[in-house]
């Protein structure tokens, strides 16, 4: 793999694992699948070019609206999903150490929902990986408090700071200056 200039990684959002490998051979260097593995290739693919790959939860089949998600238990369930798909990384032959899990706030998830996985963050962090945690301007923060969009500034900070707290190690932001203040 080649270095760019100041250590910068490149990350592809993609769920498709020809876009993924087209990607990764222009200089790519983790694929960040939103969909936890749909592509029964895309683990193989990542594995093959040594790259690095996010697993997010998510119960949708690709581009497809989920309009009404129910769980049993929202965080046993996200942690069930997230551990099966890293199971399956795994045994494609990604390293452990490039393997990032996002338990998808809001993704397939009402607000209660996600509020519930951001009160049990720790679930996740146990399964002893990196977390991202994509909340910026969410609805869940807009819907806490009542905000547009452009608004959830506050509320987004808030919360990945507990997140960090909690175990995430990268955010996915919109607001990148105030969130690194």
């Amino acid at each position: 793999r080649r270095e760019l200039p100041g250590h910068v990684r490149l990350s592809v959002d993609t769920f498709h694992a020809p876009v993924a490998r087209a990607a990764l051979e222009v200089g790519a260097d983790l694929i960040n699948d939103t969909t936890g593995l749909s592509d029964p290739q895309m683990a193989a693919t990542v594995a093959e070019t040594g790259a690095s790959l996010v697993i997010t939860h998510s119960l949708a089949q690709p581009r497809r609206p989920y309009a009404h998600p129910r769980y049993e238990d929202v965080v046993q369930e996200v942690r069930a999903f997230l551990a099966d798909r890293l199971d399956r990384a795994l045994a494609a032959g990604i390293p452990r150490e490039r393997i990032v899990l996002d338990p998808g706030p809001d993704l397939n998830k009402n607000t209660e929902q996600t509020l519930e996985m951001l009160r049990d963050w720790h679930e996740y962090a146990s399964l002893g990986l990196p977390l991202l945690a994509a909340l910026s301007r969410k609805d869940f923060v807009g819907e806490s408090l009542g905000l547009p969009k452009q608004d959830r500034l506050e509320g987004s900070l808030a919360a990945a700071a507990w997140t960090i707290r909690h175990g995430a190690r990268i955010l996915r932001v919109h607001d990148v200056r105030a969130t690194v203040r």
